[in-house]
């Protein structure tokens, strides 16, 4: 221990002047990013709890995006497991969070990966063992990680097989752990797989899991943080073999008419799940979501009904659970043209006054502005993209044929295909919606399916390769519905968000070139070949520097070979646009340090004290008596 009364006024000076020499040269190398600001991370999939996509940095932005430059490139790992039937090489689907300069992202085999935002090197990673994933027969074996979640310094995220884990942001550790959600699921005899994190409002945790045609009943499920027991559960669609009230439990609190046996009696029903990301009123309590297809594997006739609430949007209480109103995009859907991959809540003029409304953009080609307190239309759906051609029943609610089959359509071509209109996140700036609808058409056709374990004469949507494939990116104004400008892409645009950031729009085509578009003309200021196919947005924040980059991720279902997939980072030349190397000893070198630094301010402001303290109280002592 210092002993400051040894220490005299001009030795505590040169120490301190000492360490800032000694420190000076390093403290740029080793300062995280302090600014506290919204615009220095990047905390959800959609940049913040309402999925706007709308970073309010204005580093990087319109006048020198063409400036930034190539930082460095993180190459993202293969399957370490040997699954019957995987790949080796899937890419990124995962928008890479940036929390405090590191760097968050989860590959589709469950290994979350933790970078420095500076050099790419890695932090941490955790591995899920989904070696036993086979074994677990609610397991539907599909790869998809498309999010995570960081809360309070935590990174929240769902495995494969809809177990739920929390993991230190700092080392990757284990903090938090529910068991797989879609295990024992009342009413279901389909197959779940997890791919969206969850969210966290107060000490509640909201998961769900997905299911497409696996046959799944579709749920989103609360959780106690604390005790882990589940608070409330809400099925999109009923259990396996029908339910006669189902018609009538909440119909009157959405735009359709109640209908008689909805969705039939058969087991083999299946879908509605909130497969997208989900938009959240802290303030209000109040969660909003969508729904996808009804299981579009058996014959559409065998569900007559507006099959509720399979392709709506919901509000739900967040502390009870309990529906507060419901809108059906599409009634008793056969072209699988459900919502989009996000919802989006925010404040927009409309009509001159300041409207709460929930944005939803849609595969059938429609974006629908809703009041988020009533779930009604703000205006008619504003229709995008290229003319709808055999999609029955989209955007029809009321006026659908409630008992077509897919029969009526087999043969046909499909437009927009199974991927779109829009399937992706838009981007929103105040009043301005930024999406993009992808022009590909689709043929429905009929055959032996196997569906629930067994073997069904059934259907399948898949995309026409012969048809044109192309995108459009569209500038709507929410204030009049209207379109204010479009910029043609000539690739597909499928699982890459659209991101506004600095007056510049930001969109990953599937080609896997990246677009920056000023956000007032619709014109092109600078693309970039990311070098593998697009399938996640990008991300704008600070490194541990506290410099601004964009990250971007790309590859994984390349033609003719899959690969692994690639995150790069891009940096202006003044902030961190040369390549910095990336070597794991710099890493070292800059924990150590921040640890250095923090020992010796520690050593520092304590002498300063002590020698204020010894002065003040030299200062108020009293004189020595007079010698007696």
């Amino acid at each position: 221990m210092i002993n400051s009364d040894s220490i005299s006024p001009k030795k505590t000076s040169l120490i301190i002047v000492i360490a800032l020499l000694v420190l000076s040269p390093f403290a740029d190398n080793i300062r995280y990013s302090s600014s506290q600001t919204p615009a220095a991370n990047w905390t959800y999939s959609g940049f913040d709890q309402q999925n706007t996509n709308f970073d309010p940095q204005t580093v990087i932005n319109f006048s020198n995006v063409n400036q930034l430059q190539l930082s460095w490139i993180y190459q993202v790992p293969e399957n370490p497991f040997s699954i019957p039937g995987t790949a080796k090489s899937l890419g990124i689907e995962t928008t890479p969070l940036v929390v405090n300069g590191i760097i968050y992202f989860a590959t589709p085999y469950n290994d979350v990966i933790a970078l420095n935002a500076n050099t790419g090197t890695t932090l941490w990673t955790y591995q899920v063992n989904m070696s036993k994933f086979p074994t677990e027969s609610w397991w539907a074996p599909a790869y998809n990680e498309r999010s995570l979640t960081y809360e309070n310094g935590t990174i929240y995220f769902t495995a494969s097989d809809t177990s739920i884990y929390g993991l230190n942001a700092l080392n990757g550790a284990v903090v938090f752990s529910l068991p797989p959600i879609g295990e024992n699921v009342s009413g279901n005899n389909g197959q779940y797989y997890g791919e969206l994190a969850p969210l966290i409002y107060k000490n509640i945790l909201i998961a769900r899991a997905s299911t497409t045609d696996y046959g799944g009943r579709g749920f989103v499920a609360a959780y106690d943080l604390s005790t882990k027991k589940q608070i409330w559960i809400w099925y999109a669609i009923p259990p396996e073999g029908g339910n006669s009230s189902w018609d009538g439990r909440s119909a009157t609190l959405g735009n359709i008419s109640p209908y008689s046996g909805d969705w039939g009696n058969n087991s083999l029903i299946g879908g509605g799940a909130a497969w997208g990301l989900m938009a959240l009123d802290q303030a209000a309590g109040v969660l909003y979501f969508s729904t996808g297809h009804p299981s579009g594997v058996y014959d559409a006739s065998l569900r007559p009904g507006p099959n509720l609430y399979s392709d709506s949007l919901i509000a739900l209480n967040i502390t009870s659970g309990k529906m507060i109103w419901y809108f059906q995009i599409n009634s008793h859907d056969l072209t699988e043209h459900e919502g989009g991959w996000s919802v989006t809540l925010a404040n927009a003029t409309i009509n001159g006054q300041v409207r709460k409304v929930v944005i939803q953009a849609a595969k059938n080609n429609y974006v629908y502005v809703l009041d988020a307190e009533t779930g009604k239309l703000l205006y008619d759906p504003i229709e995008i993209g290229a003319p709808n051609s055999h999609s029955l029943n989209d955007n029809l609610q009321n006026n659908a044929s409630m008992t077509a089959s897919q029969n009526s359509i087999v043969g046909t071509e499909i437009c927009p295909g199974p991927d779109g209109g829009v399937e992706m996140s838009p981007g929103l700036d105040g009043n301005m919606l930024f999406v993009a609808s992808q022009n590909a058409c689709g043929q429905m056709s009929t055959g032996a399916q196997t569906y629930k374990g067994q073997t069904i004469n059934g259907f399948v949507l898949n995309g026409d390769p012969s048809a044109p494939e192309n995108a459009t990116i569209y500038a709507i104004n929410l204030s009049t519905g209207r379109i204010a400008w479009h910029f043609n892409i000539p690739n597909r645009y499928q699982g890459s968000a659209i991101v506004v950031s600095g007056g510049t729009v930001y969109a990953v085509d599937r080609g896997g070139i990246l677009y920056a578009l000023n956000e007032q003309t619709g014109s092109l200021i600078r693309s970039i070949s990311l070098g593998g196919v697009g399938a996640a947005g990008v991300s704008i924040a600070e490194n541990l520097k506290g410099q601004m980059m964009l990250f971007a991720v790309a590859g994984g279902a390349d033609i003719p070979t899959p690969t692994p997939g690639v995150l790069l980072a891009f940096g202006l030349p003044s902030e961190g646009g040369s390549n910095s190397g990336g070597s794991s000893n710099v890493l070292a070198q800059g924990w150590l340090l921040e640890v250095v630094t923090a020992v010796l301010a520690v050593v520092i402001v304590g002498l300063s004290l002590a020698l204020l303290f010894r002065k003040s109280t030299r200062a108020r002592r009293p004189p020595p008596p007079p010698d007696s």
